[in-house]
């Protein structure tokens, strides 16, 4: 090989940025950073670029916009709360302060949101929902960002996996990875920014950091969600912040298929083995879950009928979330017993059907005090207009909240506090801002927000 070869060989494994991830958080870093006039390779494990962000409904939750006026005060004290008051609150803060700004620039983007949504933990619908009309949103979101990236000549390599972060004289100066079969090295001359997303997908690591019970649940994430950056990062004595507590289930899923199922948000009610309705179907997604661990077998079945399955396809978790089985009858009665060969007991199914219905008629719900559909949005409705269907569930996540310690300019620290000098990380891969709570849109919403600061200090260097 000739001397001239050599050099244009090393030029194509070299960039001011190395970004390590595709999903939302590494495609806005990966943007940001070119956009302030750095060279970035962006290294996706997978043959598909978007990981877990192309899965999800993508709703984001922001303030101080066109569709959502609210004030950044009123946000924070929401978001905090949703946090249960225990997570890294300097985060919580530049996520609000930065909240309008990245509106903006997703618009510029071709990212535009055409409502809002008041899910758990909110005062005011802060959630922003894309149309979902030729796509689910996070592919949307994944699809601008992309085509924002080749705009700016970014380049991304598929199935190309980082393995191990270089060094000299304490500073990341690149990744190792494998692609094609061999070893190869990827020279960052500004910071490499970790993005490959949570550890849904890592037994091992559910096990270490998890409560008892973790492993029960069913993952809904891209396949590249096994902690790689955080395992990278951790070698080199990142510190980790929030990790046990942010193992949690986050969907109700069917096991036959892995898909999400949220029929409760248009009305369905949640039933154990017994027949028995064991949560308040409004509340977050995640508390429904952790309710769903302490039954029998950790089974449940969510039970609703035609008019709630209509509403739920036209909601943005509708069109997203599908795929699941589903169990039909033209009668409760049918449908209950259809239930039975699967271990649920028919009488007590019809029974809680007529209790929660007599609630409804009657405007109260005195097992559970369910007032609406979602959070305090919407307005309850009977089972009641036939055909009826049922969806049989267990506890899954699309998401952990732990991972590695960030500040506020999304530089890893080590297990001292100190800055890892050319290494920064943005997602599902930092730890601190959940804390131990979460509240809807902000998994996204981090991704690209906290995606933008990483890409904006990596490109300084």
């Amino acid at each position: 090989m000739s001397r001239g070869n050599a050099r244009s060989d090393r030029a194509e494994l070299e960039a001011d940025v190395i970004v390590v991830g595709s999903g939302a958080a590494g495609l806005m870093a990966a943007v940001e950073a070119a956009d302030a006039g750095a060279s970035v390779i962006v290294l996706e494990s997978e043959p598909q670029t978007g990981g877990s962000t192309r899965l999800s409904g993508a709703y984001v939750a922001l303030c101080e916009t066109a569709l959502q006026p609210g004030s950044k005060a009123e946000f924070l004290e929401d978001l905090l709360h949703s946090h249960h008051d225990d997570c890294q609150e300097d985060l919580s803060r530049l996520y609000v302060e930065e909240a309008p700004a990245t509106w903006r620039r997703l618009d510029e983007l071709g990212v535009h949101f055409v409502r809002t949504f008041q899910f758990a933990h909110m005062r005011k619908p802060w959630a922003h929902e894309l149309s979902g009309e030729k796509m689910g949103g996070g592919a949307e979101i994944v699809t601008r960002l992309e085509e924002a990236a080749a705009r700016l000549g970014v380049r991304i390599l598929t199935s190309t996996k980082a393995m191990r972060l270089t060094t000299k004289d304490g500073r990341v100066t690149g990744i190792l990875a494998e692609r094609d079969g061999a070893d190869v090295t990827f020279a960052a001359r500004r910071g490499v920014i970790l993005a490959t997303g949570g550890f849904t997908r890592n037994d091992a690591m559910i096990r270490n950091f998890g409560r008892p019970g973790a492993d029960r649940m069913l993952p809904l994430t891209g396949q590249g969600s096994r902690g790689d950056g955080l395992v990278m990062g951790m070698a080199l004595g990142a510190g980790i912040s929030y990790m046990t507590a942010g193992v949690a289930p986050t969907s109700p899923s069917d096991p036959a298929t892995g898909k999400g199922v949220m029929v409760l948000y248009a009305g369905a009610i949640a039933l154990n083995l017994s027949g028995n309705r064991f949560c308040r179907e409004s509340d977050l997604y995640i508390d429904t879950c952790w309710a769903a661990l302490a039954q029998k077998d950790g089974a449940f079945v969510q039970v609703y009928d035609h008019a709630m399955r209509t509403a739920y396809a036209d909601t943005m978790m509708g069109k997203v979330l599908t795929g699941f089985e589903e169990i039909a009858a033209p009668t409760l009665g049918e449908l209950a017993a259809k239930l039975a060969p699967h271990g649920f007991d028919e009488a007590g199914v019809l029974a809680s059907v007529a209790r929660y219905n007599d609630g409804v008629a009657k405007g109260a719900d005195p097992d559970f005090g369910r007032t609406n559909l979602v959070g305090t949005s919407g307005e309850r409705r009977p089972v009641a207009a036939g055909p009826f269907y049922a969806a049989l569930c267990k506890a899954g996540t699309t998401h952990f909240n732990g991972g590695l310690t960030v500040d506020t300019g999304m530089r890893v620290r080590d297990v001292f506090g100190d800055p890892i000098p050319g290494l920064y990380a943005a997602g599902e891969t930092t730890g601190g801002f959940h804390g131990a709570g979460y509240m809807s849109g902000t998994f996204v919403g981090m991704a690209l927000i906290f995606g933008r600061v990483a890409g904006r200090q990596a490109a300084i260097g």
